[in-house]
């Protein structure tokens, strides 16, 4: 398969934001009879159009010169695929005839007496509408409120979107939400993380297997994508895909079938398919380690989750929602515990901060915290950044600065009140008292 222009410089996403001006921008394409009996003819190009002289296709010629399905307009995350339908009179690129070919951005083909001229066309749908949830998440900087707009516009389609970010900044809860907000919210989501599974088993893992297909394949199995069929399938880590595999997943992608390893017969599935990465696959895509056919396939609606560390002002949002989900009540981070927060990196990103927020509250299950040291302690007390620390202790002190500050604010909410303290924390009412006296807080029993 040849293209027949220029490629663009992000052609897989058809939705993208403006960073100019902030609004949302969608690719869509168009043909347009430009010479012939039809000329001035423009029709949009949504799925798979044929054009020819039968009045029941998609584009109805009355050139007689033109046969009745004559070429096939396909719209593609990596363009329009124009194919020739066997026509009697040929299709015709600059006066070479073609089977198929790849339009990224505009050409003009030849059929019969006929000129079509295929193009780009971009709609400007306005700012994305701001909110602070989608679905489970929330955010309150501006990035998290954009984000989940965005996300919010294309989950009602079947179209495929590609998650990158960090590990931890929650793309399978933003992934599970577009499935649950799609017409497809009442059929199973499937996850398949690549990345954890043998190269070896992937491609069992993903299009099944039948039994006697391999050592240990002792039953029939479908496969993610079979289960997922009428439904969605998250494909976590998709960069981690060994290559060699990667053509056979952009077959399912294209072809809508699935053939199970060590079966003839391929099986027809419905699903739709959301993708993550910590990976900059575009780079991945230069360095020849992802194929760039199946990157413009995924891509279509493409997206990036910002890390903890660039949207500090959803740490109090965050930090009050884990403690209230965790039963402990309401919790407003103290300003002094905030300034440690936003000087640390977070290389975990959210699922770090809930797993300190929950490893605070964890009370009797922890031993008591380490004394600071006095490295750590001047570098906080003195304003230093906290990413000044060994990764391990400054983890340590956030951890050990929340249970603090938690306490604190617990202790004013009670009254100094040893017993219900330890009842609105959820801990044993000995370790609090244990915890009071060692941060030198004064309770009643």
């Amino acid at each position: 398969m040849i293209q027949a222009t220029e490629r663009l410089q992000s052609p897989g996403a058809l939705l993208r934001l403006d960073r100019a001006t902030g609004t949302l921008k969608e690719r869509k394409y168009q043909v347009s009879v430009v010479s012939g009996p039809d000329t001035g003819l423009v029709k949009e190009i949504e799925g798979s159009l044929i054009v020819g002289s039968h009045p029941d296709a998609g584009v109805s010629l009355k050139d007689t010169t033109i046969s009745r399905y004559h070429v096939e307009l396909s719209a593609r995350p990596d363009g329009v695929r124009v194919k020739d339908l066997e026509s009697t009179n040929g299709t015709y690129l600059g006066g070479t005839r073609i089977t198929e070919v790849i339009v990224e951005d505009q050409a003009t083909f030849s059929v019969g007496k006929t000129t079509l001229k295929i193009g780009m066309v971009e709609a400007d749908l306005g700012l994305p509408e701001e909110q602070s949830t989608f679905g489970p998440a929330i955010g309150a900087s501006h990035a998290m409120r954009q984000l989940f707009g965005i996300l919010e516009k294309v989950s009602p389609s079947d179209s495929t979107v590609l998650l990158l970010g960090e590990t931890g900044t929650g793309k399978e809860v933003l992934a599970k939400a577009i499935h649950v907000k799609s017409k497809r919210g009442n059929r199973p989501f499937v996850v398949v993380d690549c990345g954890a599974v043998a190269p070896t088993l992937i491609e069992s893992e993903l299009f099944g297997h039948v039994r006697g297909s391999f050592t240990g394949a002792v039953s029939d199995r479908n496969g993610a994508f079979l289960e997922a069929d009428g439904g969605t399938i998250f494909l976590d880590e998709i960069g981690e895909l060994p290559l060699e595999l990667q053509p056979k997943l952009l077959r399912v992608l294209e072809a809508g079938t699935v053939r199970r390893v060590g079966e003839d017969k391929h099986r027809a599935v419905d699903v739709r398919v959301i993708a993550a990465t910590h990976r900059d696959l575009e780079k991945e895509v230069e360095a020849g380690r992802f194929r760039r056919d199946l990157y413009y396939r995924l891509a279509v609606v493409l997206v990036t989750v910002p890390p903890l560390r660039d949207r500090l002002d959803d740490i109090p949002l965050l930090t009050a929602h884990f403690v209230k989900g965790m039963g402990r009540g309401e919790f407003e981070l103290p300003r002094a515990l905030m300034a440690r927060f936003s000087a640390y990196h977070w290389p975990g990103n959210v699922r770090e901060l809930r797993n300190l927020v929950e490893r605070s509250l964890a009370g009797a299950d922890l031993d008591p915290m380490p004394a600071e040291s006095p490295t750590a302690a001047r570098a906080l007390s003195s304003g230093d950044s906290i990413t000044g620390l060994p990764f391990k202790e400054a983890k340590e002190r956030l951890v050990e600065s929340f249970t603090k500050e938690y306490l604190v604010a617990l202790l004013e909410k009670c009254n100094g009140n040893i017993s219900q303290m330890a009842r609105e924390a959820g801990i044993a009412r000995n370790y609090v008292h244990r915890l009071v006296t060692k941060y030198g807080l004064k309770a009643t029993e």
